[in-house]
């Protein structure tokens, strides 16, 4: 098949599984010739999506826990938890369109699940943007903007519409696969595609 594949990502950074994610696709993507397409939402704003019962919130610890130890990832939980993660979200919005994002993407993710960083803080949030080599008051101006919070919205009623339920949630065209155990499979049809006549 021609064409580098596409893999349309919807993430937050509230999520540990999206951390993972976010940790781990750069490399498999690379393998493949495929192309990253981040887009952040809030997880909450799902209206498909289910909030754990107390057994399955207490195992999913422990498989966040387990899954970061399996593929060598830094974690260190956040405090606060959950995460307040409209800030950072918004600010990777006005990172996509300041050419910024690819820097700054990256360390949003280990502030939070590595370094117990609050990403709900415009000084933690600034200091980030410095740190990925830009304008931290452009970046956080951009990023209170009403039209940026407009697009989040607008992700997440895409994310849904395509049958997104939790995250992260990647597509390869159509085709969904949900949450860090699914990648293998991912591998594989991306390698069935790169065969395919």
């Amino acid at each position: 098949m021609s064409g580098a594949p596409r893999l349309d990502v919807y993430y937050d950074y509230g999520s540990p599984f999206a951390y993972l994610a976010a940790e781990l696709l750069p490399a498999l993507a690379a393998r493949h010739g495929a192309t990253l397409v981040w887009k952040p939402l809030a997880i909450g704003t799902l209206g498909s999506y289910i909030r754990y019962s107390p057994l399955k919130g207490k195992y999913v610890v422990l498989d966040v826990q387990r899954s970061a130890a399996y593929h060598g990832i830094p974690l260190a939980p956040p405090k606060p938890f959950p995460v307040q993660s409209g800030l950072a979200l918004r600010a990777a919005l006005a990172a996509q369109d300041a050419g910024l994002f690819e820097k700054l993407h990256p360390l949003l993710f280990r502030a939070t699940w590595a370094e117990r960083r609050d990403v709900s803080s415009e000084a933690v949030v600034g200091q980030l943007i410095a740190a990925a080599g830009g304008d931290a008051a452009d970046l956080l101006a951009r990023a209170r903007r009403p039209d940026t919070e407009e697009r989040l919205a607008a992700n997440a009623k895409e994310a849904e519409a395509r049958g997104a339920f939790g995250l992260p949630s990647v597509f390869l065209g159509d085709e969904l696969f949900w949450g860090v155990d699914s990648f293998p499979q991912l591998e594989w049809r991306l390698r069935e595609r790169a065969t395919a006549p």
